[in-house]
């Protein structure tokens, strides 16, 4: 576990201060029967404590003074020299960007640059006023607004069909080291999966105090390696705020095959997915029946045609190396807050803020090496779990996602530039996290199917050395019909040609997740249509996989047995306010959701689940051995 630094130190011990609302005290203990009881027909009403957190509010960006340009030049266009009033200094150490040596005033107006009108190492100011146009960057330029009379500097796309603002010319390569900084940058028509900003993910990119907003039907940001997205405002563009993968051969991480050492700190994202990339929602029990979930007055007219596809939200990484998120805040996006799919590694979240998502604070997928610290969550996955209420809809969605012990662990981000960030190679770690009044709590799954032979992700496992070991696409595919499990330990045996454990190596995991010393406060009354008729699975957390249709030396059980009994996922030390519920083993237990003295009880006192009549039943009461040290109030 990370030592707390003192600002998170202030963050978790502020809950010292809790002050306990009155009310009448109903609370709802976890059910063993075979209707799930995760919320009853009607709220009840119970003690939930009111939290004072220095995160619970967030940090505003979004109309601050962070955003107001220190530079207020409003003179003639041209050429100027470094010291001139008002203007960003450049060519020395000390000034504002020591490796440019030129810099250039341009006016507003129509405009558009190619690169062969700009020139590297250079300053570009943007007078304040309007710039229609676009720029193609060389390396180490700087593109900078300013502020006089009251106007600031905009730079639009004026929704005239260009696609970006500020990108290279990919043709001439990677040009790295550009910064952007103090501009409202709006309506690009950026296509789908990509975005205003940097979509050919040059590398070393600043991208800081900056308005970002109403670009559709992409998104805002692609982050490339090296980049920085730093005090933005993020918010309203069609798809994400950002994403970050790599859509070049340049910036690729050696594993992953992605950008890596990607910093994105104390930003706004909120109002992203303008297009609804979401798709429609139904629940007929409260009258949803193709329901979009934009209110009108957000939706953008500019969107076009969208195809849905459950790519959307705040942001989302695609296998990325060594990222770190902090001190962000992030609400009211429709989708999940933060998205981590796809084959990522080394992943750092601590001193978010995470609120008001219709998806799941944070979702990590098919990915390895997490840590998840310090940060408060509430109100989020409410509308997208209402849309999917046969399922747990958590604030923190574990699947197919955690560390590896099996082989070796996936390594630390190689590159000499990830030295500063953070590695979790044995254990992922869920920790000292605030969570209020979620549509669930942390919610581990491994999808039983779901393995590299599958033909779904496209990619493999980064077991053995990723790409360059033995678990491959190819032969995964031609080993896993021989895949089978010792089901007294778990472990997958040696078989196929060449011999090796095709079933833990081809496999993506649920594994090695430890949740510890989280608070968890869930008052149904403050959830919309939480109870059992609309949502059964209201505040749900906990565990499960499905009986599956694995190789035919494996059986369909086994996967449930192994996420919940041996692949050291573990509970403790946590504080459980108000009535949230536990599912465990098998999607399809007829005893979910388990008591909280099932969950809890010793594994020791039961068989894991692992009787003649449990197996082909597919119930089980437990126990589960988690949470120990824990209280549920």
């Amino acid at each position: 576990m990370r030592t707390l630094t003192s600002r998170s130190a202030l963050i978790w011990y502020a809950v010292a201060a809790v002050v306990v609302a009155v009310a009448v005290v109903l609370i709802m203990r976890p059910s063993s029967t075979a209707t799930p009881t995760a919320a009853p027909t009607a709220a009840p009403t119970v003690t939930t404590p009111k939290i004072s957190s220095p995160l619970a509010a967030g940090t505003r960006v979004c109309g601050q003074p962070v955003l107001d340009s220190p530079y207020s030049y409003d003179g003639a266009a041209g050429p100027y020299r470094s010291g001139t009033p008002g203007l960003p200094t450049y060519g020395k150490p000390g000034s504002d960007f020591p490796k440019d040596t030129a810099g250039v005033v341009l006016a507003a107006g129509r405009h558009d640059y190619m690169s062969y009108q700009l020139n590297p190492d250079t300053v570009y100011y943007l007078l304040p006023g309007t710039h229609i146009g676009g720029f193609q960057a060389d390396r180490n330029d700087a593109f900078v607004g300013g502020r006089a009379g009251g106007k600031t500097t905009v730079l639009s796309g004026d929704y005239s069909q260009r696609n970006s603002a500020i990108n290279s010319n990919f043709s001439d390569g990677n040009q790295t080291g550009v910064t952007v900084e103090y501009l409202t940058i709006e309506k690009y028509s950026s296509s789908a999966s990509s975005a205003a900003i940097n979509p050919d993910s040059n590398t070393g990119w600043t991208i800081q105090y900056n308005t970002i907003t109403l670009n559709a039907p992409g998104a805002g940001v692609i982050l490339g390696a090296d980049n920085v997205l730093k005090s933005n405002c993020l918010t309203l563009n069609g798809q994400y705020g950002f994403q970050a993968e790599a859509t070049n051969s340049w910036g690729t991480d050696t594993l992953t095959g992605g950008p890596y050492n990607i910093t994105v700190d104390g930003n706004e994202i909120s109002y992203n997915d303008t297009c609804d990339f979401e798709g429609l929602l139904d629940n007929p029990a409260i009258g949803w029946q193709k329901h979009n979930p934009v209110p009108p007055r957000y939706r953008n007219p500019h969107c076009g045609e969208v195809f849905p596809d459950g790519d959307q939200g705040g942001f989302k990484l695609w296998h990325t190396n060594g990222v770190t998120i902090k001190n962000n805040h992030i609400h009211h996006n429709w989708g999940p807050g933060a998205w981590v799919d796809s084959g990522n590694a080394n992943t750092t979240f601590t001193g978010n803020t995470i609120t008001d998502n219709d998806g799941e604070a944070i979702v990590e997928e098919v990915s390895y090496n997490f840590s998840i610290t310090n940060n408060y969550l509430a109100r989020n996955d409410i509308v997208d779990g209402l849309a999917n209420n046969g399922f747990p809809s958590p604030a923190i969605y574990i699947s197919e996602s955690g560390s590896d012990t099996q082989f070796g662990g996936v390594p630390a981000c190689p590159e000499a530039s990830c030295s500063g960030q953070g590695s979790y190679r044995t254990k992922s770690v869920i920790s000292h996290n605030i969570l209020v009044d979620n549509g669930g709590t942390i919610f581990l799954w491994q999808n039983s199917n779901r393995h590299c032979s599958d033909g779904y992700d496209g990619l493999c496992t980064w077991l053995k050395g990723g790409p360059a070991g033995p678990f491959t696409i190819r032969a995964c595919k031609a080993n896993w019909g021989s895949a089978s499990v010792n089901t007294t330990t778990y472990v997958g045996n040696r078989t196929g040609s060449p011999p090796h454990d095709w079933w833990d190596g081809c496999m993506w995991k649920t594994e090695n997740v430890s949740i510890t010393h989280n608070i968890f406060v869930f008052n149904p009354a403050h959830v919309m249509h939480c109870n059992r008729a609309e949502w059964p699975y209201c505040g749900a957390g906990g565990m499960f996989s499905e009986y599956s249709s694995p190789p035919r030396n494996a059986p369909t059980w086994a996967v449930p047995t192994a996420i919940t009994f041996f692949q050291h996922n573990v509970w403790s030390d946590n504080v459980y306010y108000g009535p949230s519920t536990f599912y465990a083993w098998n999607q399809g237990n007829a005893d979910n959701p388990v008591s909280w003295a099932a969950w809890t009880g010793k594994v020791s006192d039961g068989d894991m689940c692992g009787s003649a009549g449990e197996r082909e039943s597919g119930g089980c009461t437990g126990p589960f051995g988690q949470d120990a040290g824990s209280t549920y109030k």
